[in-house]
């Protein structure tokens, strides 16, 4: 692959004036600049587009991914099978790719509703939802208010000895609310925890319901009330048909059965009244064709030196994005989401130290005891963490022997040099080790005093290995929309992001004794010359602007 080349914007070089030749240091620092930007710029250009796993585009990143790894001398991380004569033979450390199934994509081919000679519209009266599964069942329809068990003050949509076998439950959707459609129960928010759809799903099928009608609940002061769900809208949460109904079509439903109107029946479940025989039997039919989206961990390994060899650091972080913006979008789909800063910034750091620690272990003496390194660029991370996961489940070297994980997500967007880095207190003596390096570094270190942001480190703390977490320390607006472009990165600090973590990776590849796991659950015991609570709110698969659990 031919690496792309683009115009560098003029970079003032620090602390010299323009008419000043520029020092040997400088003119280094200005080509790290450089390279930088070549990374970033193209990673977030729209021949990517937006790195969305299944995408052509994403298969470009990995495809300039894995040629930078490979043109940094990293040997492959992942195994790979072939078949022979004797059968499916495993071959060791010959892959840059690691494969996993990243959910997939679902189609309606068969949908049907009807009560008696009664058929429903599908698209109009109501739609097919992921979070079930393909069926047909036929049984007496039962009405169970919101599906909610251990509300605040005892409420309880069912009673202790209620059983829904044989049954399809009718529930509403949200919440018990008052007479102007709001929560009874959120405190902050339209509605609470208890509003979203897996808890009341997994209500009802416990009680061994057959299928499930969500509706659309009348005067709800939420503008989801005149949406319905799609099939890919969600995901499988239950082995029976679930459809979502609109209000009107439900209230048609329940007034051929019951002397109640729907409405009725809303007041009857914000009341906490219990479920309610509706009298009557429904057809539901369902078929959902679903097909595996495949995603891909792309990774190299610095093979490791003397008595530590066998012991290994990953450095990663993910290179998938959101696409068009059809999940987790804060400003809605259709248009493209280019991930400067989310998280191209972290990937092409990952490429230039990839680089910078193969030549660092080129110089060490041959008698030198250093840690391998893993450079990791993950998938999936925005749906879930599912490739981080996939790691720790199915590592290519034991997990028991992984020393460290450092992650980058978003640090491309340092503001006043700030940069939070979380995570030195997991360590047993992490945080006395970096205290130097920190004073060091030009930028102006933040350590919040817990970890911050549910990013890929996370999956790694799950297996008790220290980690550390990268990201800016003051957040933009422009997360998870079409604004994160290549043109608001601040590429100086990047590069000077990716020098204090080549000192980072240095001093623990080549530290003698192992770090021990602690829970990090207090503040480090040195800090740096800044410190404060950092609240980034990233949550990968859970966007609450465009919430589809609820």
């Amino acid at each position: 692959m031919t690496h792309l080349r683009y115009i560098v914007p003029l970079i003032p070089a620090l602390g010299v004036l323009a008419q000043e030749a520029p020092t040997d240091e400088v003119m280094d620092f200005d080509r790290e600049v450089e390279v930088f930007n070549d990374h970033l710029v193209t990673l977030a250009s729209p021949w990517m587009e937006g790195r969305v796993p299944g995408s052509d585009g994403m298969e470009r990143a990995k495809d300039y991914c894995e040629y930078y790894l490979r043109q940094a001398g990293l040997a492959p991380a992942f195994p790979s099978t072939m078949q022979t004569d004797e059968g499916e033979v495993t071959l060791a450390n010959s892959s840059y790719r690691q494969p996993f199934e990243l959910g997939g994509s679902k189609k309606v081919t068969e949908a049907n509703v009807r009560i008696g000679d009664r058929r429903f519209t599908q698209g109009r009266d109501f739609s097919v939802t992921g979070m079930g599964d393909s069926g047909e069942v036929t049984a007496p329809l039962v009405f169970v208010g919101y599906s909610i068990d251990n509300g605040p003050d005892g409420y309880s949509s069912y009673g202790e000895d209620d059983s829904l076998e044989g049954h399809i439950a009718v529930m509403l959707r949200f919440e018990p609310m008052n007479e102007e459609g709001k929560s009874l129960w959120s405190e902050r928010g339209p509605w609470s925890g208890r509003a979203g759809f897996n808890g009341k799903l997994r209500a009802a099928t416990e009680r061994g319901a057959s299928g499930i009608i969500i509706v659309n609940t009348p005067g709800a002061d939420d503008p989801r009330t005149n949406e319905l769900m799609d099939v890919e809208g969600s995901s499988r949460t239950t082995d029976v048909p679930v459809v979502m109904m609109t209000a009107d079509a439900a209230s048609s439903l329940i007034s051929g059965l019951t002397d109640k109107s729907l409405m009725d029946l809303r007041h009857h479940a914000d009341q906490g009244g219990g479920i309610v025989d509706l009298g009557g039997e429904a057809t539901i039919l369902t078929t959902i064709e679903r097909k595996p989206l495949m995603a891909e961990n792309v990774a190299g390994v610095l093979p490791g030196k003397g008595d530590l060899a066998d012991e290994y650091i990953v450095m990663g972080a993910h290179l998938d994005h959101l696409g068009m913006g059809y999940f987790g979008s804060r400003s809605g789909p259709g248009e493209l989401h280019p991930g400067a800063d989310d998280n191209a910034s972290g990937s092409a750091a990952i490429l230039m130290l990839a680089d910078r620690l193969t030549a660092q272990y080129a110089e060490l003496p041959e008698d030198a005891n250093a840690r391998s390194i893993v450079f990791m660029l993950f998938s999936g991370e925005e749906s879930g963490l599912n490739g981080s996961r996939h790691y720790v489940s199915d590592p290519p070297f034991p997990i028991e022997s992984h020393a460290l994980m450092c992650n980058f997500d978003m640090i491309g967007r340092v503001k006043n040099g700030r940069l939070s880095v979380s995570g030195a207190n997991t360590g047993e003596g992490l945080s006395d080790d970096l205290a130097p390096i920190f004073d060091e570094s030009p930028l102006e270190i933040v350590q919040p005093e817990r970890m911050s942001g549910a990013s890929d480190h996370t999956s790694f703390l799950s297996k008790q290995i220290p980690v550390l977490f990268a990201i800016i320390a003051d957040f933009h607006a422009d997360y998870h929309t079409p604004q994160d472009i290549s043109s608001k990165i601040n590429r100086v600090d990047s590069v000077r992001v990716v020098d204090l973590f080549e000192r980072i990776l240095l001093q623990q590849a080549l530290r003698p004794e192992r770090l021990a796991y602690q829970s990090g659950r207090t503040a480090p015991a040195q800090r740096a010359r800044t410190e404060s609570r950092v609240r980034f709110g990233i949550i990968p698969g859970s966007y609450d602007e465009e919430d589809k659990g609820i």
